[in-house]
Parts: structure tokens; C-alpha cells; sequence
């Protein structure tokens, strides 16, 4: 036998691992495949009552700030504050707030901040919006995917003054299952990952 069934004989194994490895990525349980959208999605807290739900801006659908709204009109938030100094409707707090009134919620348990351009932003923006409102426990509200980065900021930029608790939305128009199969959502999802990585290098989370 030439060389080349030298190669066979040799190579034979390796070549089996290299194709039981592609059957597996192929037939793998969604759970693996979804594994890099999981890790952006951090564990509700449990949250019976706190001082302010805090949304993030970057929401055209509204979701976050319904779920914000929803959390002061039961009564388990006193205060709901809004970000957003980007222009146009979900990324500016005033459509926010003109949203969250429209769903009952009072001006008078509204606080904003407008000079904000993104999460890190946000979090240095409404520090004295918590100062000045005695907030010592706060609602993160924000989407499933964007819940880690947005903890991470927080717990850097609140340090240990005020307790954080994880209040991703639900339901969300995006979940992680099976992430890999919309472009829209893959689009998320490397995002998301590029800019933890670029929060991690600047020391923002």
C-alpha cells in the first residue's frame, strides 16, 4: 500500500473525530447552539418592591418602558426614570415618558435624563437623579439581551450606594433560542458580545 493508505490508516481516526464533530454542531441540542445568546440574559430578581424602575433608552417597540410602567402603577416602584439623549421615538426619554403617561403613570413619578448616547452614558447621567430622590434599590429594566452590559455598567458606576436587582422584559420581541437562524438576531448577538468586550477594555463593567 503507497502512502497514501499510510494516510489512511493514520489519518482514519481524525477524520472520524473531525465528522462526529460536525454531526454535533449540526444535531446538537438548541440549548448548546443558543449557549452565546444565553450568557447575555441574566436571572430575574425576585423584586417585591424597590425605589425606581430604571429603563434603558433604545426601545421603538416600548417594551421596556411597559414593563417599567407596569411596575409603578402595581405599586412595586415609586419612581420610574427614563433614559435617552438620542433623537426620534424609543430613544429619547421624552417619547419614553410620553409613552409611560399614556399608560397612567403620573409626571410626578417621572424622572429623566436627555444628554445620554448610550448604556455607560445613561448610568453616569441619572446618578443624581438617585441622589436626589433617595434611591437605594432600583429595577434595571431592559432587554434580554442587553441585561448584562447594563448590570455590569450599573454595579460600576452605583457601586455599593444602591442595590440593583435584574429585571429583564418579558415577553420580549427576542429570545435566545435558536438566535443563530434570524439575521436580526445574530446581528444582536455579536453586537452585544463586541461591545462587553469594548466595556471590559474601557473598565465600564
Amino acid at each position: 500500500m503507497g502512502a497514501g493508505g499510510t494516510w489512511i490508516r493514520r489519518g482514519w481516526p481524525v477524520a472520524l473525530l473531525l465528522l462526529a464533530a460536525s454531526a454535533l454542531v449540526l444535531t446538537a441540542r438548541p440549548s448548546l447552539l443558543d449557549g452565546p445568546a444565553h450568557y447575555l440574559v441574566l436571572r430575574r430578581d425576585p423584586v417585591e418592591t424597590v425605589d425606581a424602575a430604571l429603563v434603558m433608552a433604545g426601545d421603538p417597540g416600548y417594551e421596556r418602558t411597559k414593563t417599567g410602567a407596569r411596575l409603578v402603577l402595581e405599586g412595586r416602584a415609586r419612581l420610574l426614570i427614563l433614559t435617552g439623549g438620542e433623537p426620534g421615538p424609543g430613544d429619547s426619554s421624552a417619547s419614553l415618558a410620553a409613552f409611560a403617561r399614556q399608560l397612567g403613570v403620573r409626571d410626578d413619578q417621572i424622572r429623566t435624563e436627555s444628554v445620554s448616547t448610550g448604556t455607560h452614558s445613561s448610568m453616569e447621567a441619572v446618578g443624581g437623579i438617585l441622589a436626589a430622590d433617595g434611591v437605594k434599590t432600583l429595577a434595571l429594566v431592559t432587554s434580554p439581551y442587553h441585561q448584562r452590559r447594563a448590570f455590569g455598567s450599573a454595579r460600576r458606576v452605583f457601586g455599593k450606594d444602591v442595590r440593583i436587582l435584574n429585571w429583564p422584559v418579558e415577553p420580549s420581541f427576542w429570545s435566545p433560542e435558536r438566535w443563530w437562524r434570524s439575521g436580526r438576531s445574530r446581528q444582536i448577538v455579536i453586537s452585544e458580545h463586541v461591545k462587553l468586550a469594548y466595556y471590559a477594555l474601557r473598565g465600564w463593567i
